[in-house]
This record gives structure tokens, C-alpha cells and sequence, in this order.
């Protein structure tokens, strides 16, 4: 599968049990599918930034962060 910037993407869940990286996004969060990334490249990485509803929520965890 040939991964293209400005698409949205599911990710497997093949994925989540292979990597088993807690620190990553849940795929089945709650009882709900999993979540819609967006993709953008700079330079050589390609980021899959999730896409949420929930812009308060996020909001808030932003200006948390000490670098904000």
C-alpha cells in the first residue's frame, strides 16, 4: 500500500499489537473504532496525526504541556 500525504488513514489493529507501545493512541479507545489519522510528510518523516472531535479536551492537554 503506497502511503500518500494529504489522505485519511485507519490504522490495523495488527499494528497496535505488534508495536505494543502503550504511549501510542489506543485503537479501540473506550468500546469505540479506531481513531482517523491525517497525513503530512516534511522532509523525510511522514507524521499520522489523529483526528479528533474533541477539540476542548485536547485544548486543555496542550496548553498543559510545559513547552506551550
Amino acid at each position: 500500500m503506497k502511503i500518500e500525504t494529504g489522505y485519511l488513514y485507519h490504522i490495523k489493529d495488527e499494528f497496535f499489537d505488534t508495536v505494543n507501545d502503550e504511549t501510542l493512541m489506543s485503537n479501540h479507545e473506550r468500546g469505540k473504532k479506531r481513531p482517523t489519522y491525517f497525513t503530512i510528510k516534511d522532509g523525510d518523516i511522514l507524521w499520522f496525526i489523529p483526528l479528533s472531535s474533541k477539540v476542548e479536551k485536547y485544548r486543555k492537554i496542550y496548553r498543559s504541556c510545559s513547552y506551550y
